[in-house]
């Protein structure tokens, strides 16, 4: 009896501490509750089309930012073929490169600075000299054939024997793409060979090579152009066949007709470069 009196009073003391716990962690709960709410309600944008037009404006700066980092041109006198040399694409695409770094020469110079064979014909063949030995034929003539990258690569680096600070460089078998990254975006232009109009290629006069005595065929419809520029799409490049001067093409195409001249290209890079 003693026992249960003692006990009576220690649990309404119990239950009072247990009832001001329980007010005291729901007063929290609530106010925590509160904040939680109040801060989503900061966070959540006044309207959704204010929400929605930021981060569309953003990707759409990206986007153009993206695409004139992808696009580079690089300024080359353009100098026309027609009443020069209208055969002598490979000699008017040097003198175009050559302006560009700074010397002058004329068609008579570079004339006289190229080694030219004439097909000649003996016993029922032709014989002549190789086009990466020569330009075939007369280039003050329709009727001309042309040179390949050897022939040009002694030329354009004959101009700067003088100075010793430059050097033309032959660029054969590499891509239009890596001669884009590793030339035309660090403003090198480089004379490349293809066809007239990146028309399709075909099988134009044989010969004999005279130190050889191997058959010969030329490419007909070969031509060369001075590459410029570039973008997502395209490659650019200086005609001179053509008198409105800077034409584009689809790399696609561009790097096809490349690729059936052999893959021909010539620059210009300081000796003491050693890119490949």
């Amino acid at each position: 009896m003693a026992k249960d009196h003692k006990r009576g009073p220690a649990r309404w003391k119990l239950f009072f501490a247990v009832l001001i716990l329980f007010c005291a962690a729901a007063v929290c709960i609530f106010t925590f509750h509160g904040k939680l709410l109040n801060g989503k309600a900061a966070e959540k944008p006044h309207s959704s089309s204010s929400a929605a037009s930021v981060p569309v404006k953003k990707e759409a700066s990206s986007q153009q930012s993206a695409k004139d980092e992808t696009k580079h041109m690089v300024s080359v006198p353009f100098i026309s073929q027609e009443e020069k040399l209208p055969s002598g694409c490979e000699l008017i695409s040097s003198m175009m490169l050559l302006k560009y770094y700074g010397q002058t020469t004329t068609t008579d110079e570079i004339m006289r600075r190229t080694p030219k064979s004439t097909l000649l014909a003996a016993d029922g063949n032709v014989y002549g000299m190789s086009p990466n030995q020569a330009f075939i034929g007369n280039p003050y003539s329709p009727d001309g054939l042309g040179c390949y990258s050897p022939v040009i690569t002694a030329v354009v680096d004959s101009y700067f024997w003088d100075a010793g600070k430059m050097e033309a460089v032959n660029l054969t078998g590499t891509s239009l793409d890596k001669l884009a990254r590793d030339y035309i975006a660090k403003n090198s232009p480089v004379i490349v060979w293809a066809t007239v109009d990146m028309e399709r290629p075909g099988q134009g006069q044989s010969w004999i090579l005279a130190d050889t005595n191997k058959s010969f065929q030329w490419i007909s419809g070969e031509h060369c152009l001075v590459m410029v520029g570039y973008d997502q799409e395209n490659y650019y490049f200086n005609d001179p066949a053509d008198p409105t001067g800077v034409k584009s093409y689809k790399k696609s195409l561009a790097e096809e007709r490349y690729q059936d001249l052999g893959k021909q290209a010539v620059a210009v890079r300081p000796v003491s470069s050693v890119t490949a």
